[in-house]
């Protein structure tokens, strides 16, 4: 049989030219290809990159037009433009995605469809369908070299991969930086690129393998070449790779997964270079200047950010910041570190550490508050639930500070801030909704908007806080219960909801303000029947012009903003779901598609929901705004589209 004659003088039917070589006695261990094959395999090499960039720019001129398209939202809104000045660029990017969601097909679907990751999943398949077809091509012919050849081309193709495992798992993101993501939203690819990985590489060691077993020749290959060791040394740290970063492995000690894991990294590119052939170390070498990126970027970071030299009495440095540790309760701890050098942007998240607890890696926060651009100091608060390890630690340690009378100073290093997060400004509706400590997500996007000098297009704030006691939340809602008066004096319609599931008082401390006092004060009072007659005329009044601008104008004329005031001073804003500049507190669990739905109703123009609390909460509010948005598509208002924004609670 052929098979077994190849391997007679230890051959592997390849040419000695093709970056073949020859042990002590003379024989040759070829693992090249023949030309054509050679040319092939480097030709689809070269295709897979130019995959990998024909994505990237397709993404990029999507966010590139994206941008542009929410700058002419709000400058339109700004203006007092009419509907009609919409540009093309805006018409040819939302009429399909209209079209779409106006069609059958979309409106028809089940919707526990919505609660899958169907966009994920299809890019993955992409992928997967994309490296199948570079495997196979042209390879699969049922001769005598049928086993070598798919080995060859599986390893060509395995080690063209690479480097993008490398660029996906950096945090200063290449990938990331080219579509406007954080590293966090693309680690999910990552993993699945990893996984391809393994597959592609266990492919490529099997065929051979299968190819010396049957050869009765797979002891002498290990012991004549030593590529062929270091190839499975490889392969074994790669399915060790995979494995310990399954949960169970990861969550039983996060610190030493960290370590592991770098070790195992650096490990695979040692063993990488030792079995790869000279002609294809460049992909190699490009994924560990991928790694190198990555190591130098994460330790850059902090030593930027915390380090700091000053002249008092003689040069000085300071390597980490002051922090003030406070436990709410045996659940929540307040973390406020003084004046931190550094600007953010709502949404985006630090990591934190302390000399304290030396056996603790740095933990990623979102940050729960926005710089205080006014002063020279920012504090930057966190608001952290107890779960283990160091949440744990740092809420027993300020318990125990705030039980021996202690001020609950404490050294910190933070890493950060990362993350990227869309332009709320471009929506009319902006729905939030938050469970647990997800709230340090949404509080700092309502501040950033009922603070910043152009609302752009919102007009409209609903927000719904989760919690297992009231005294989770008071954090949060003591600094947006003082931009209510804010938000009613521009015209802008919050409502906002506290749904307390454990405990039965009600919230305290949301009305402090002296304006909220009044206001609440009038809110209890009994109205005069005079007045309430004059309020029913004003209502019908307000209600017929609101409708003749809601069929005839733009929805952001000049008018129309006029109205929404005189609305919010009405509390006539029940038909958009709201009351004007409240916060209403219920107990027990909320029903968050009720939420949803009294508070985008009819009402016309674009919407945004963001959720963070959970897989469960996600689920369900992805559900909700897929119902939502098949209403809206039944009624003739699929022009105005929902947008979802998940922020997983767990980064």
């Amino acid at each position: 049989m052929s098979l077994f004659l190849r391997h007679e003088g230890h051959e592997h039917g390849h040419e000695e030219d093709e970056h073949g070589h020859e042990d002590e006695h003379g024989h040759g261990h070829g693992h090249g290809h023949g030309s054509e094959d050679s040319v092939r395999q480097h030709a689809l090499a070269t295709l897979y990159w130019y995959a990998i960039i024909a994505f990237l720019i397709c993404g990029l001129l999507s966010r590139l037009v994206a941008a542009y398209v929410a700058r002419q939202r709000i400058k339109r809104r700004e203006s007092r433009s009419s509907p009609d000045s919409v540009s093309t660029i805006e018409r040819f990017f939302e009429t399909p995605r209209a079209s779409i969601r106006s069609s059958f097909l979309y409106r028809s679907r089940p919707l526990w469809l919505t609660a899958l990751p169907l966009r994920k999943t299809f890019l993955v398949v992409i992928y997967a369908a994309l490296l199948s077809f570079l495997l196979t091509y042209k390879a699969i012919k049922h001769d005598e070299k049928y086993l070598e050849r798919l080995g060859f081309r599986a390893g060509w193709i395995t080690t063209t991969q690479t480097t993008l495992p490398f660029l996906l798992a950096a945090r200063t993101n290449p990938i990331g930086l080219i579509l406007g993501i954080s590293y966090e939203r693309i680690n999910w690819f990552h993993r699945w690129v990893s996984r391809i990985f393994v597959i592609s590489a266990t492919i490529h060691g099997s065929f051979f393998v299968t190819e010396w077993i049957a050869a009765d020749f797979f002891w002498e290959e290990l012991k004549l070449v030593g590529m062929v060791k270091w190839g499975l040394a490889a392969w074994t740290v790669l399915v060790w790779t995979l494995l310990s970063t399954l949960k169970p492995f990861r969550r039983m000690r996060y610190e030493f997964f960290v370590l592991q894991h770098i070790v195992s990294v650096v490990l695979l590119l040692v063993f990488l270079l030792l079995h790869v052939p000279d002609h294809h170390h460049f992909s190699v070498w490009c994924a560990v200047v991928a790694f190198a990126w990555d190591v130098l970027t994460r330790s850059a970071n902090p030593i930027w950010r915390n380090l700091r030299v000053g002249i008092s009495s003689g040069v000085f440095t300071r390597y980490s910041y002051q922090a003030h540790v406070d436990a709410v309760d045996d659940e929540l701890t307040v973390v406020t570190v003084r004046n931190a050098r550094f600007t953010w942007t709502p949404g985006q998240h630090v990591l934190i550490w302390s000399p304290a607890f030396p056996r603790q890696s740095p933990h990623p926060f979102t940050i729960s508050n926005i710089p205080n651009n006014e002063t020279s100091s920012r504090d930057l608060q966190l608001i952290l639930k107890t779960k283990g390890g160091f949440t744990r630690e740092l809420n027993n340690w300020a318990r125990k500070a705030d039980h021996n009378g202690s001020d609950g100073a404490l050294r910190v290093l933070l890493a950060g801030p990362y993350g990227t997060l869309p332009d709320w400004r471009q929506y009319e509706t902006v729905l939030l909704v938050s469970a647990s400590t997800g709230g340090s997500f949404t509080t700092p996007v309502i501040e950033d908007l009922l603070l910043s000098k152009s609302f752009g297009c919102v007009r409209r704030i609903g927000v719904l806080y989760i919690a297992r006691r009231k005294a989770h939340v008071q954090p949060y809602l003591q600094r947006i219960s003082r931009l209510a008066s804010r938000a009613k004096a521009m015209g802008i319609a919050v409502r906002i909801e506290v749904a307390v599931t454990k405990g039965g008082q009600h919230v305290a401390g949301l009305h402090e303000s002296p304006a909220n006092e009044s206001q609440e004060r009038l809110m209890a009072s009994e109205p005069e029947p005079e007045a309430d007659n004059r309020k029913e005329e004003r209502r019908d009044s307000i209600e017929l012009q609101r409708l003749s601008i809601d069929s005839n104008e733009s929805a952001g004329s000049e008018r129309a903003d006029q109205l929404l005031k005189e609305e919010a001073e009405l509390g006539l804003d029940e038909g958009y779901g709201y009351d004007a500049s409240s916060i209403v507190e219920t107990q027990g669990r909320p029903n968050i598609g009720a939420f949803l739905h009294n508070a985008v109703g009819n009402v016309p123009g674009t919407v945004a929901v963001a959720v963070c609390g959970g897989s469960t909460i996600e689920k369900t509010v992805a559900m909700t705004v897929a119902s939502l948005r098949n209403e809206r598509a039944s009624q003739g208002l699929s022009a105005d589209r929902i947008f979802l924004h998940v922020e997983r609670s767990d980064i």
